[in-house]
């Protein structure tokens, strides 16, 4: 059990790309995070989908089908031998000669997945954690559009570093209107009256894996939610708030600035944890 790495199909301990790769000159590269449940990845079609949106995005062009890339991740998993993996899977855009913003026309894209291993534990933290709205706004939608996974994290890590430094485990941002995004790798839920509220994509968010079905999940189970522009006042009349991401699903949030949620983790959040290991219990079973 451990971690390996596949570069371009070729699966070692670890592995190196040029430093001419615009990966590591400009961050010039996307990427997609699945877990495993099971054994097996969740959601990796959609991933998947998202992966060549973002390649879009960027103007890049996957020279791989998505049988190829299962496929690579496939074996990565099997020579790793974990009962539960993190899977990382990266496109950078390749590596030039010439050193200049603009990409040269026959560059070859690298393929990289990263598998490690992760806690097969399904059990909902029990202790939330802090969140901190930060000064730092999330990078606008015209200038760097947040629904891009792409390999530049410059204004996440920015807004991480300053959360950590006022005590707080993680950031909040808001964009140039002062409305909620979400958090540095996770999107943000907030629960009062029985209603679950998340901020909207049109907003500046990534459109969570997790929180797509999640979003399924609401709708199945009946429950109120709205994906809605939310200001940061908002945050003072929640009962319960949590993150989600891919690897983490849900966690709890206990304290956002100097306000305690009343309820960490509630009951919502309680009944969206059984409900979303359900679904990914019913997705992987035939996968």
């Amino acid at each position: 059990m451990g971690q390996l790495v596949n570069l371009d199909g070729v699966i070692a301990p670890t592995a190196s790309v040029s430093v001419l790769d615009r990966s590591f000159l400009y961050g010039d590269s996307i990427y997609e995070v699945v877990r495993t449940f099971g054994g097996k990845p969740f959601g990796l079609q959609e991933h998947l989908d998202r992966l060549r949106q973002s390649a879009a995005y960027l103007y890049l062009d996957i020279p791989w089908d998505d049988a190829h890339i299962q496929t690579e991740i496939e074996r990565t998993l099997q020579q790793a031998g974990n009962s539960e993996s993190y899977i990382r899977i990266v496109v950078t855009r390749g590596a030039q000669e010439e050193i200049g913003l603009m990409p040269s026309p026959d560059l070859q894209p690298h393929l990289v997945i990263i598998v490690r291993p992760i806690s097969p534990e399904r059990i909902l933290p029990q202790q939330g954690i802090r969140l901190r709205v930060v000064p730092r706004q999330r990078v606008a939608q015209l200038a760097l559009n947040p629904a891009a996974k792409t390999g530049n994290y410059l204004n996440n890590i920015l807004a991480l570093l300053e959360a950590r430094q006022n005590g707080a485990d993680d950031a909040l941002m808001l964009n140039s209107q002062g409305e909620l995004t979400e958090a540095t790798t996770s999107n943000l839920w907030l629960i009062s009256q029985g209603v679950v509220r998340t901020p909207a994509v049109e907003a500046g968010i990534l459109h969570g894996i997790t929180r797509y079905f999640l979003l399924k999940l609401l709708r199945q189970l009946g429950i109120p939610h709205e994906e809605i522009s939310l200001r940061a006042e908002a945050i003072w009349s929640a009962e319960e708030a949590f993150l989600s991401s891919s690897v983490r699903l849900l966690m709890p949030v206990a304290q956002i600035d100097d306000y305690s949620l009343p309820k960490c983790p509630g009951p919502m959040t309680r009944t969206l944890w059984q409900g979303l290991l359900d679904l990914m219990q019913e997705q992987t079973q035939y996968a």
